[in-house]
């Protein structure tokens, strides 16, 4: 076993078959923000097998400040197109694949069906909705994070062991609360701790080791270094999710609006 997983495999209820579990798994990484900043890199690290990676965005000098895995050399480039470069120097054995997409209805069902776990990094409520059925469609875990201003929130979405996405926000928010990042900003302190949750959660998932986040979500309050969690169950009224749908009419933009960005 390489020697670069050694604290990994010192821990107590880890061990080879952890590791190895580690090396069998397929995670896509649903964007190169400020959760896959810190998400892509540390996957590969920790010795996930093959890491994929959409995202069809450039890297913005306004994005550095929480997005670590991007250069300031990187900007105006493709944001896969960097996040796979720093993977291949950190963890050159780690399969990288880099999708230079959006995630939309006609593509998510066909890319999730070639991954094990989904991390929904995403910074908008269309693509939340539509990662947390896709998801749910085709049977596997998904672990979603974000961060706004001071606060951020992770968990997991899995209805075939527990709660959906849907079963916590049934429905989205209102259309003036979609639009957060870019009107009220984003506080670095709480990208990084939601990050590294939700990193963990992919980690354990895939290794087979101790409880993942279902039934519950964490919130962190950067501005006054809180943590609370919230207990969730599987709500009568949630209907299991057969097929997508229209994530943009679902929440609330017209077929002529922009796509809603963080």
């Amino acid at each position: 076993m390489d020697q670069r997983f050694s604290r990994q495999l010192a821990l107590t209820n880890f061990g080879e078959q952890a590791q190895n579990n580690l090396a069998r798994t397929r995670v896509l990484v649903i964007g190169a923000g400020g959760v896959g900043s810190t998400a892509i890199p540390a996957l590969a690290a920790a010795g996930v097998g093959t890491v994929g990676v959409i995202d069809d965005d450039r890297v913005e000098l306004s994005n550095l400040h929480r997005q670590h895995i991007h250069r300031l050399l990187d900007v105006g480039h493709k944001k896969v197109v960097s996040a796979v470069e720093r993977v291949a120097d950190l963890s050159p054995a780690t399969n990288v694949v880099a999708i230079d997409q959006r995630l939309t209805p006609e593509n998510a069902l066909a890319l999730f069906a070639d991954y094990d776990l989904v991390i929904d990094g995403s910074d908008n409520y269309p693509t939340h909705y539509l990662a947390a059925d896709a998801a749910e469609i085709t049977e596997i875990p998904l672990v979603w994070g974000w961060a706004c201003e001071f606060g951020a929130e992770a968990g997991v979405s899995w209805p075939a062991r527990g709660v959906g996405f849907r079963d916590l926000y049934p429905t989205p928010p209102e259309r003036a609360a979609i639009d957060t990042n870019l009107a009220h900003g984003i506080f670095p302190g709480a990208v990084a701790v939601i990050a590294a949750i939700v990193t963990s959660e992919a980690i354990k998932i895939a290794a087979q080791i101790g409880t993942p986040l279902i039934n519950r979500t964490t919130r962190y309050n950067a501005l006054n270094g809180e943590f609370t969690e919230e207990r969730y169950t599987r709500s009568a009224g949630t209907a299991p999710i057969t097929a997508l749908a229209d994530y943009r009419a679902l929440c609330g933009f017209g077929t002529d609006d922009e796509w809603p960005t963080g």
